[in-house]
């Protein structure tokens, strides 16, 4: 046995090394794939109808404030609006209301966006149209 490993050159042990290396890092990404897959990692929430309500309520607990003012405006809980990030994010939904720490909170389709106020470039309300996903308390 100890002769088959004098027969082996510095490339063959080289030449493993490789390709245990890898066979070891693909492994492991093949492992954080399908972690990721468990874990539900690509950010669609799924809940039921009375769990969008309670969620809701919790957001309406952590952002109190019903009135937000923003260079000269005044908009209000439940109003439709178009923001506009510094990023040049565009993030049209339902104001559900503003904390202490001038973090807006707004409900956009299924899914609830905080943001901060600060970094907030153009708020404007747009035309009151169906709403489907309205909060009410």
């Amino acid at each position: 046995m100890l002769e088959i490993f004098k027969s082996l050159t510095l490339a063959d042990v080289i030449y493993a090394a490789l390709i245990a290396f890898v066979a070891t890092q693909f492994l492991t990404s093949l492992s954080r794939i399908s972690r990721a897959r468990l874990q539900n990692v690509d950010g669609d929430v799924s809940y039921q109808g009375g769990d969008k309500n309670k969620i809701i309520k919790k957001c309406i607990a952590m952002f109190p404030l019903e009135t937000i003012y923003f260079r000269g405006k005044v908009f209000s809980k439940g109003m439709q609006v178009r923001v506009t990030t510094f990023q040049k994010k565009i993030i049209e939904g339902e104001i559900i209301g503003k904390n202490d720490m001038d973090i807006l909170c707004i409900l956009v389709g299924h899914h609830i966006i905080a943001h901060e106020i600060s970094k907030i470039e153009d708020m404007i309300e747009m035309p009151q149209i169906a709403k489907d996903n309205s909060f009410q308390e």
